[in-house]
């Protein structure tokens, strides 16, 4: 009987001191669990709305770098095909220029219209000997370029007397490229200017100051003359 009381006293102490987990204890950590876990995917749920705000920001730097290309393409493009452009027109003028045939200017006219010509006005040669391009105008003594290029004028005028003079000069796109004076017992002198002409300017003789009849008119032995040749 003592023995069986023994155990029974031994067996109640195992039971009575044996830990038991409350069910309190159990809602408590399945509730940290949650919490743990809810924070956990409210990181993730961040880190993918960050990786996501990554890779729109990526795409549109992405866009942005396609379309500057582009435009860049673009204009590169535009501005080559204006330059091809531009060098196959010139090129094709220069070839053009090149090839022309230019026209033969040669012209001489004599005689002045009168003995006395007006300051600061075309000497008029009245005669016209020959004039390949038609490009003096002997009412007005005044020549025209029919085409760009490098000219050579010559002005020769004689003296009416030993005591007559003429200071005069050729005039070329209105600019004054070569002066003379002719006076006392030199009856005769020259001058001689080589210009650059455009197409439509012009060259003439003009006097810038004289006695009151100086110039020689219409002689068989000393002439007074105008002349042109187009050198290139």
């Amino acid at each position: 009987m003592d023995i069986h009381l023994i155990l029974i006293c031994l067996l109640y102490r195992l039971v009575v001191c044996e830990p038991q987990c409350s069910k309190f204890d159990y809602e408590e950590k399945t509730l940290e669990k949650m919490i743990r876990t809810e924070i956990l995917v409210e990181q993730v749920v961040s880190d993918i709305k960050q990786l996501k705000q990554q890779t729109n920001d990526a795409v549109k730097t992405v866009e942005k770098m396609k379309t500057e290309l582009r435009e860049g393409y673009q204009n590169m493009h535009s501005e080559n095909a204006l330059k091809l452009e531009e060098y196959k027109n010139t090129t094709m003028q220069e070839w053009k220029d090149r090839l022309e045939i230019k026209p033969d200017v040669l012209f001489l006219s004599k005689d002045p219209t009168t003995q006395s010509p007006s300051n600061n006005k075309p000497i008029i040669f009245g005669t016209t000997m020959y004039d390949m391009s038609q490009s003096y105008d002997n009412t007005t003594g005044i020549f025209t370029s029919p085409v760009d290029g490098m000219y050579a004028f010559t002005a020769q005028l004689c003296l009416n007397g030993g005591n007559e003079y003429i200071h005069y000069t050729i005039v070329a796109n209105g600019q004054h490229v070569a002066n003379s004076l002719l006076h006392g017992n030199n009856f005769c002198n020259t001058a001689q200017a080589f210009v650059v002409l455009l197409k439509g300017q012009t060259a003439f003789v003009m006097r810038r100051s004289s006695s009151m009849s100086p110039l020689r008119k219409n002689s068989d032995y000393e002439w007074c003359t105008f002349s042109g040749i187009l050198i290139h």
